[in-house]
């Protein structure tokens, strides 16, 4: 059922309209905004909110290219369905122009993945662009897009212009004889050709018009000139006006062919064309909500939840207001002063129901909502009709018979100064039976009123709910700002006095109504302060939760940073771990081919490369490990349970902690024990870190898990106490980090010199600046 047509005037939704029309890209999209009518389905509404919101989305991102070139083609498309017409240059580059900007914008809004649901929404409109996307060209290989022919392009045009070019040239050379030649100097009447309807004529001096043979066009006013089409000129001009009627009929027959051609895809045409409309008219939609920042609407049965919403026809006036009610309060009564925006807070509600209805985002916070109605009728403004004879009293009754004929439980209504325009107390009694009748069906209804009997009747029904414009005593002027829950007051009086009434008739007018008046407007009063107060309570708690949330957003966001680039030193340590390792096994692996080809290495020598080599092969493995733990953002440390844990520097003496795998009591100092990993005997010198061994095996310590080890035998006598002290092969499980303090006393040179380079090399990776180097006097 079509929308009210009173409402729709009253409520000035033609405004609107006109304002889309205006945003459209195309006329086609302007005439559908035109023609659509209001949705009260639910399904359509949200399918036509979800294509604007769409649209609006790919705006904002400025994915919609720029305004196409969509001219008017309605009467190209009226001539492909009559047969024999044939379409005009013009009209046929319209219809070209239209298609390729079609075909632009298809491909344009095709979705660029998965992900893209804006553009999967938007595609399917424009898709019937597709089955004429070959004919813009064909169009244009006769015509230009401003409508001229493509005369280089038509062989047969190109030849009868041609044709044409060569005899308006004879007819230029012939008139140049004339005026060139001395024997006419003296009966010409001047030294220039000019032309006469469509002829090029000589201006020939009246009384010599003998000595030039041929068509006197036209006489000078005076009668002294004679303007004469020379016989030459005149048997020239005759073929150029029959080349000039073959090009027309070449021309046309062309242009036959060609609407002919297009004409067999008619159907696709105009598909093509209805298609831009369609998506047309929900562009225009999205580029309103987005130029007067509007929200989609949620949607919610029986109850009309408006939050700082604005009235779209007062564009930076409009002050913003939250309208609420409906579930069980069916109706809203507003009351306060004149010119303090009831009216304009009716109009609001009813002009956002037409637009949410029309597929439109309206002016409004987030979270707002309104039901879908099946009507919207209002009673707004002055009624009176001299032509029918009405007073504004029977302009309003009319009205409301017709609104109280068609409203139902999904109308919405709206009545401004119910009840006005006779005997306050009979208006007043009409006023609510009108409530009554309409509260009964479950009609949503909102009234404006000044009768002070409806605002006792909105505090003892509890199906409506009380509400007043707030009004500044200070400033004795409206704040444009809806109350809810309370009544308002007029205030005449105050105003009266601000407009110049003397004193003394207002305080004549107090005394009187003193007298029929109880505490009822210090109550008001009272009831308006607490509201400001609560409001302020409000407003003061709402910023408090945005401060949170906003502190909350930060802090996350802060810690997804420390985590990421946790994450990134743990790789950076693994990367410069793995690095070090690889170059010291190079070097040592360097050094023990240098000493099996100077053949200086005894079994002893043998057996100490061998042992060097199966500890970086240890250290290897740990550097794998760890670079797995600091990929995972783990500690590498806490990673390497169960495998060989090899100390930087002097790991001190402790008592080793109970690992997995080891037996307890089986490894102590002294004990001689085989390495698992590389069959290496080594003596077991003192307790490491972590509950790990220190072992020596030929010239070298290392550091192992007790799991790693074998003990085969344990005597402590085994323990060499000749040898000088010598500091552990050093590397953390962290990767290659350097020591504070070096200790190579009791070394040999060679083996100082690689503890020195291996500590400068893990000082340079790890940015350490400075280290102590313990040394003797040595040699």
């Amino acid at each position: 059922m079509p929308m009210d047509r009173h409402a729709v005037a009253l409520l000035e939704f033609a405004r609107v309209r006109a304002e889309l029309a205006e945003l459209c890209l195309s006329a086609a999209g302007a005439a559908r905004l035109a023609a659509e009518e209001f949705l009260s389905d639910t399904a359509a509404h949200a399918a036509l909110l979800g294509e604007v919101g769409a649209l609006r989305e790919l705006l904002e991102a400025d994915r919609v290219p720029p305004a196409s070139d969509l001219p008017e083609v309605a009467d190209a498309v009226a001539l492909l369905s009559k047969e024999g017409t044939v379409l005009e240059p013009d009209a046929a580059a319209r219809l070209g122009r239209f298609l390729h900007s079609a075909g632009t914008l298809r491909r344009a809004l095709r979705p660029r993945g998965r992900g893209d649901a804006a553009m999967a929404r938007i595609a399917p409109l424009l898709a019937p662009a597709d089955a004429v996307a070959a004919l813009p060209a064909r169009i244009f290989r006769v015509v230009d897009p401003d409508g001229s022919i493509r005369e280089r392009q038509l062989p047969s045009l190109a030849a009868i212009r041609g044709r044409i070019r060569r005899l308006e040239r004879e007819v230029e050379l012939a008139a140049r004889r004339y005026l060139t030649a001395p024997e006419f100097r003296t009966a010409l009447n001047g030294d220039r050709a000019t032309e006469r309807g469509g002829r090029t004529v000589l201006p020939v001096k009246a009384n010599h018009q003998g000595r030039i043979r041929g068509v006197v066009h036209e006489v000078s006013a005076s009668g002294a000139t004679a303007f004469i089409e020379p016989e030459e000129s005149v048997r020239a001009g005759h073929r150029v006006a029959a080349e000039e009627l073959a090009y027309r009929r070449e021309l046309r027959r062309i242009m036959r062919e060609l609407t002919a051609e297009v004409a067999a895809h008619q159907q696709e045409v105009g598909a093509a064309v209805a298609a831009i409309a369609h998506f047309d008219a929900r562009f225009a939609r999205a580029r309103y909500a987005r130029l007067h920042r509007c929200v989609a609407l949620r949607q919610r049965d029986g109850t009309i939840d408006l939050r700082a919403t604005r009235h779209p026809l007062l564009g930076a006036a409009a002050v913003p207001i939250d309208i609420r009610w409906g579930a069980a309060r069916r109706a809203l009564i507003i009351t306060g002063p004149n010119t303090g925006g009831k009216t304009v807070a009716l109009k609001t509600v009813g002009l956002l129901a037409l637009m949410n209805q029309f597929g439109m985002e309206v002016p409004a916070a987030p979270g707002s909502a309104l039901p879908l109605f099946d009507q919207v009728l209002c009673d707004i403004g002055d009624e009176q009709s001299i032509a029918q004879s009405l007073s504004t009293f029977s302009g309003h009754v009319r009205q409301l018979a017709h609104i109280l004929a068609a409203a139902t439980e999904r109308s919405l209504v709206l009545l401004d100064e119910l009840g006005a325009g006779t005997d306050p107390e009979e208006g007043v009694t009409l006023a609510m039976a009108v409530l009554d009748n309409l509260i009964a069906r479950g009609t949503l209804v909102a009234v404006s009123t000044h009768h002070g009997a409806l605002k006792n009747y909105g505090y003892v029904n509890r199906a409506v709910e009380n509400a007043a414009m707030e009004f500044d005593l200070q400033s004795l002027r409206p704040t444009y700002r809806l109350l809810l829950g309370i009544p308002g007051e007029s205030h005449a009086l105050e105003i009266a006095r601000r407009q110049g009434i003397a004193e003394e008739v207002v305080a004549a007018a107090r005394g009187y109504l003193a007298e029929g008046r109880s505490d009822t407007g210090e109550i008001i009063r009272s009831l308006t302060a607490r509201q400001h107060e609560l409001r302020g309570i409000a407003e003061e708690q709402e910023q408090s939760q945005l401060e949170l949330e906003r502190r909350l957003r930060a802090t996350a966001a802060r810690e997804r940073e420390l985590v990421a680039r946790e994450r990134e030193l743990y790789a950076a340590e693994a990367r410069e771990l793995r690095a070090f390792l690889s170059s010291s096994r190079q070097q040592l692996e360097g050094a023990i081919r240098e000493l099996r080809e100077r053949g200086r290495a005894g079994e002893g020598w043998r057996g100490a490369a061998g042992a060097a080599r199966a500890v970086v092969d240890q250290v290897a493995a740990r550097a794998a490990t760890a670079a797995g733990a600091a990929t995972a953002g783990r500690d590498p440390v806490t990673a390497h349970a169960g495998h060989g844990e090899l100390a930087v520097g002097d790991a001190g003496a402790g008592r080793p902690a109970e690992l997995p795998g080891a037996v307890p009591g089986e490894v102590a100092p002294g004990a001689r024990v085989r390495i698992t990993g590389s069959g290496r005997e080594g003596t077991v010198v003192r307790a490491g870190r972590r509950g790990a061994w220190v072992v020596e095996t030929g010239s070298l310590r290392g550091t192992f898990r007790a799991s790693e080890l074998h003990v085969v035998a344990a005597s402590a006598a085994d323990i060499p106490r000749h040898r000088p002290a010598r500091p552990e092969v050093e590397v953390s499980a962290a990767g290659g980090r350097p020591l504070l303090e070096l200790n190579v006393r009791g070394l040999r040179l060679h083996e100082a010199l690689e503890q020195v380079e291996r500590q400068l090399d893990g000082a340079l990776l790890s940015g350490l600046h400075q280290f102590t180097i313990l040394h003797g006097t040595g040699e």
